[in-house]
């Protein structure tokens, strides 16, 4: 099976009824870092990479994105406790 393409990921995203514009960035900075690695599926990522592309700030507000995105099946996230090791996402 393909991974859809990007225009498919993010016309879903902007769809989505009542979710907030912080929610909609740290999707986008996912898409940014699924494309820089060659839109592999899952892909892995750091928080602090996310938090720097998407504009926010805070750890609690990064974590509640995280949790909203998962909730409402935009991707899977499987966090990492090493401080090198990136948690993984798969776009779903």
């Amino acid at each position: 099976m393909t991974t859809p393409g990007m225009e498919y990921y993010v016309e879903r995203i902007v769809k989505e009824k009542g979710l907030p514009p912080s929610r909609v960035s740290v999707f986008l900075a996912m898409l940014q870092l699924w494309k820089e690695q060659k839109r592999c599926n899952p892909f892995q990522v750091s928080r602090r990479r996310i938090m720097k592309l998407s504009g926010i700030k805070s750890i609690v507000t990064y974590h509640t994105c995280i949790c909203e995105l998962r909730n409402r099946g935009f991707v899977e996230y499987k966090p990492s406790y090493h401080p090198k090791l990136g948690s993984q996402v798969r776009l779903t």
